[in-house]
C-alpha cells in the first residue's frame, strides 16, 4: 500500500494525450497483453467495492463474426436499440455545438466534404468493424444493478484506456458496438441478465493515417466548474 505521494509519474500526460483512434494496424494483440491491461484496471474504485463491470474480449474468428453481424445490421438499416444511449433525440446547447465540432474535425481530417454523403456513410460504416482493430472489448453489468454502477463502470472503462497506453496500444470508445444487444447476446452466448454499456476498439494504432491526426477540443475549467 502506498503511503507517500507519487513522484515523476506520467499520469497527467497519459490523461491529457489520450485520444480516440480510428485506424489500426493489422497486428494481433497478445492475450497476455490484454490480461495485463485488465489486471491494472481492476483496481478502479467502485461503490462498496462491488466491482460491477464485466468485460467480453473478442479476437480472431469471434471478432470477425462480430464485424459481420454489425456491418450487416448497419447495411440493412436495422434500427439500433441499445440498452443505454448517450445520443439525444433533440440536441441542445452547448452539447449540440460540441458534437458538431467533433464531427467537423473528423471529416476535415479525412477531407470528406459535407455534401459527400457516400463518403460520410463509408466512414460511419467503419465504426462497425471497430475501425479495423484486431480486438474489441464489450463492457457490461448485471441489469439488476442501479445506475450508480454505470458510474463505477465508467471509471473502470477509463482505467482500461490508460492502461492500454502503457502497453503501447490505443483505443476508441464505441457505443456503436452495442447498438443491437440481441446480436451480442447470441454471439457471446449470454442471457438477458446482462446490460451492455459500451464497446471499445483496442490495438496498435496506424499513426500515419490522417484520421488519427486530429484532436477534439476541451472546454476550459471555468466553463464546467464553480468554486465555492
Amino acid at each position: 500500500m502506498r503511503t507517500t505521494p507519487l513522484e515523476n509519474t506520467d499520469v497527467r500526460e497519459a490523461i491529457t494525450t489520450r485520444r480516440s483512434f480510428r485506424a489500426f494496424l493489422d497486428k494481433p494483440v497478445p492475450e497476455s497483453t490484454l490480461r495485463s491491461i485488465l489486471d491494472v484496471a481492476r483496481f478502479s474504485p467502485s461503490s462498496t467495492n462491488m466491482q460491477p463491470w464485466q468485460v467480453f474480449v473478442l479476437q480472431g474468428e469471434k471478432k470477425k463474426q462480430l464485424d459481420e453481424a454489425l456491418l450487416t445490421a448497419f447495411d440493412e438499416g436495422r434500427p439500433a436499440a441499445p440498452h443505454m444511449s448517450s445520443y439525444l433525440n433533440n440536441w441542445f446547447e452547448p452539447f449540440k455545438s460540441r458534437r458538431f465540432g467533433c464531427g467537423t474535425a473528423l471529416y476535415d481530417a479525412l477531407k470528406i466534404e459535407r455534401q459527400d454523403k457516400e463518403g460520410r456513410r463509408a466512414q460511419a460504416r467503419n465504426n462497425f468493424n471497430a475501425f479495423g482493430a484486431p480486438t474489441v472489448f464489450i463492457f457490461g453489468m448485471n441489469h439488476k444493478l442501479n445506475e450508480g454502477s454505470v458510474f463505477d463502470c465508467g471509471m473502470f472503462y477509463h482505467a482500461v484506456m490508460l492502461a492500454a497506453m502503457a502497453e503501447g496500444l490505443e483505443t476508441c470508445p464505441e457505443a456503436s458496438l452495442i447498438g443491437w444487444p440481441d446480436l451480442l447476446k447470441d454471439l457471446l452466448d449470454v442471457d438477458d441478465s446482462w446490460k451492455f454499456l459500451s464497446g471499445m476498439a483496442i490495438g496498435y494504432a496506424d499513426y500515419q493515417h490522417p484520421v488519427n491526426r486530429y484532436q477534439t477540443e476541451r472546454v476550459e475549467v471555468d466553463e464546467f466548474c464553480k468554486f465555492y
